[in-house]
């Protein structure tokens, strides 16, 4: 019946609240969002875990930070039709499944794109997150923060701003289902090379190779999550049963 309580960061809390602002609509796009001073005393927190927030916001393209002006919501199109997909995630039993499916039709297409159009600062900027995924498992977390960056630099670098936007709103309702994936044994490290593969193959421009390397990495991820998922659900249920039979005894 119960679970246990998963340790969340300070600025992970934070990112968590102001997500929550933006549903119930108190900033609206293109809204200056409070000093970084303002949002500590506001939270309760340090100065440094509101500007690890806001650089997280800002990677998941849901703000933009302009020098000398402060942090203001970015505008968000493609948000009438994320918006949808996270209440269907949210609500129905098998959404998950859904979702996955929908993301093999458009995230190799994405990525195909990505390999077209990359630029070098684009490869540069890849290349220096595949390390902090790396850094991040060599420490004992799951990398799942330089895992979703990477992600998002590859809508970036398709230079389609509606592209960007539908992957970072991807990346949004489907925060949890990636935490979980990758602290299954095993699956930080398999992801790091599945990135490997698919920068790769975006650095020698190659749409056929890089399309082929996203699909069976969302493939393995989908295998990761469902199973765990099934292995969840049959455990509830032994545990369920078992608890009938003591009281039937």
């Amino acid at each position: 019946m119960f679970k246990a309580i998963k340790k969340t960061r300070v600025y992970e809390e934070v990112v968590s609240q102001i997500h929550s602002l933006f549903r119930e609509g108190k900033f609206k796009a293109g809204d200056q969002l409070p000093s970084e001073r303002e949002l500590a005393e506001i939270f309760k927190v340090s100065r440094t875990s509101v500007r690890e927030a806001l650089r997280t916001l800002e990677t998941q393209g849901l703000v933009v930070s302009r020098t000398g002006m402060g942090t203001f919501v970015a505008a968000r199109p493609i948000e009438s039709l994320v918006t949808p997909l996270a209440t269907l995630l949210i609500e129905e039993k098998n959404a998950l499944a859904d979702i996955f499916e929908m993301r093999k039709v458009i995230e190799p297409e994405i990525a195909a794109l990505a390999a077209e159009r990359a630029t070098d600062s684009d490869l540069d900027r890849m290349n220096k997150i595949l390390e902090k995924q790396k850094e991040q498992i060599r420490r004992g977390a799951t990398g799942v923060e330089a895992d979703t960056e990477l992600h998002f630099a590859i809508g970036q670098a398709t230079q389609n701003h509606a592209l960007e936007k539908l992957v970072s709103g991807l990346l949004d309702i489907l925060s949890r289902s990636r935490e979980e994936a990758l602290q299954t044994p095993g699956r930080s490290q398999a992801s790091l090379e599945s990135h490997h593969t698919i920068v790769a193959a975006i650095a020698a421009h190659d749409k056929k190779k890089t399309r082929q390397a996203m699909l069976r990495h969302i493939e393995q991820v989908e295998e990761y999550v469902l199973v765990s998922k099934k292995t969840e659900t049959a455990a509830s249920y032994t545990e369920s049963s078992a608890g009938e039979g003591r009281i039937n005894d």
